[in-house]
């Protein structure tokens, strides 16, 4: 193998690595997509053509009722005595029956196209039918699993996990910190906490005091 070979294989390949992988379900839809849009198209094809096997059904009846008018005018002909004329009429109404024969082939024709193509639409509806049934299955299944791989992976990575504990561990040291600032805030004689404890405890004694001396006032007028 030549070395430019080589490199435009390893080209491809690089290249190939690069553009994300397909997703499965979303390929199943464009197809499931293009498969609806043929049916579609064949059900105007068959619409189309039972326009044209409607309107090929009329000109079959008219050719038969000009062909019955003819032969009524030669009657007519002949009871006067006009043979040439009932002679001309005669020869438009085997013309128009013939017409009408071949109007007729044609309907039959087209009606059994009809029918035969009417019937492989509707098997085919049935079939994309049953397939968009195991489509939405498979989508829900896709989905499904997605979101239990998803809720599970950052889990069984450790990501999520180291994230925890040191959110864990974090919240412990500011709990000690914490404890550890109530405890130096007792032992520090300056600190706001135990000059409101020392004011709170000059407070009480100072209402002993005078309650004591109250009583006494009260005693000494006895």
């Amino acid at each position: 193998m030549s070395l430019r070979r080589r490199l435009t294989r390893v080209v491809r390949a690089e290249r190939a690595a690069r553009q994300p992988a397909a997703d499965p379900i979303a390929t199943l839809e464009a197809a499931y997509q293009r498969r609806l849009e043929y049916i579609d198209q064949a059900r105007r094809s068959v619409a189309d053509l039972a326009v044209h096997r409607r309107r090929t059904e009329l000109l079959a009846e008219q050719a038969r009722q000009e062909a019955a008018g003819l032969d009524r005018r030669a009657a007519a002909a002949v009871a006067v005595g006009d043979d040439d004329g009932a002679r001309d009429l005669l020869r438009r109404g085997i013309q128009a029956r013939e017409q009408a024969d071949r109007l007729t082939a044609q309907h039959a024709a087209l009606d059994a196209r009809v029918r035969a193509l009417a019937r492989t639409v509707g098997a085919l509806e049935d079939r994309v039918e049953q397939d968009r049934l195991r489509l939405l299955a498979l989508r829900a299944d896709h989905d499904a699993a997605r979101a239990a791989l998803a809720a599970q992976a950052p889990w069984a990575a450790g990501e999520d996990t180291d994230a925890l504990a040191a959110a864990e561990r974090e919240v412990r040291e500011l709990q000690a910190r914490a404890a550890a600032h109530e405890e130096l805030a007792w032992t520090d004689p300056d600190s706001p906490r135990v000059r409101e404890a020392l004011d709170r405890l000059g407070a009480e004694g100072a209402v002993e005091r005078e309650l004591g001396r109250l009583r006494r006032q009260v005693e000494g007028r006895r």
